[in-house]
């Protein structure tokens, strides 16, 4: 039993992202999505179309693309950096942009669900979400300056001209 559960908790962002993209695209076929008149002459300056999913399946959405975005960076784990230390702070922010969302949510769901708990532990779990809220910014600008500064420490190969002719197909 534990093998699935750590198997769903892995692939829980990606079975996310498809439901979401799967209702998108049914939203846009069907047509369900139009929520301002059909003679309107433009679309609103903030339009977002209603749709006949719920807030809750936005938030999971967002968790998801959360996790994914920060595997995505994980995968830079053997990449050769410069310095120990710019690999350090790559590796130590990569993971927390992949686990602050899924940690997160729990916190989340007690302060929404649970409108009877006492004040103080409600005040905790706020703070808990906010304080990891302030860790995963910090994260994700910490691997946007990381990423720039890296810009700097090409290696050679980088420099190096392609010849694209050598890839279009010989026909003639």
């Amino acid at each position: 039993m534990l093998p699935l559960a750590i198997a769903t908790f892995f692939l829980f962002p990606f079975h996310a992202f498809s439901v979401a993209f799967s209702f998108t695209i049914s939203d846009l076929a069907a047509g369900y999505s139009t929520s301002f008149p059909a003679d309107a002459t433009h679309v609103p300056t903030f339009y977002v179309p209603r749709h006949w999913y719920s807030k809750w399946f936005h938030a999971l959405l967002l968790v998801a693309l959360g996790s994914i975005f920060g595997g995505i960076h994980c995968a830079g784990w053997n990449f050769p950096f410069p310095t120990d230390t710019e690999k350090n702070y790559w590796l130590i922010a990569s993971l927390a942009v992949t686990i602050i969302p899924t940690a997160a949510l729990p916190f989340v769901v007690m302060v929404t669900c649970n409108p009877d708990a006492e004040e103080w532990a409600m005040v905790v779990d706020v703070a808990t979400f906010v304080t990891s809220m302030g860790v995963y910014a910090s994260a994700r600008l910490a691997l946007l300056g990381l990423a720039l500064a890296l810009l700097g420490h090409l290696p050679p190969s980088a420099y190096i001209a392609v010849d694209w002719t050598k890839f279009y197909p010989n026909i003639l």
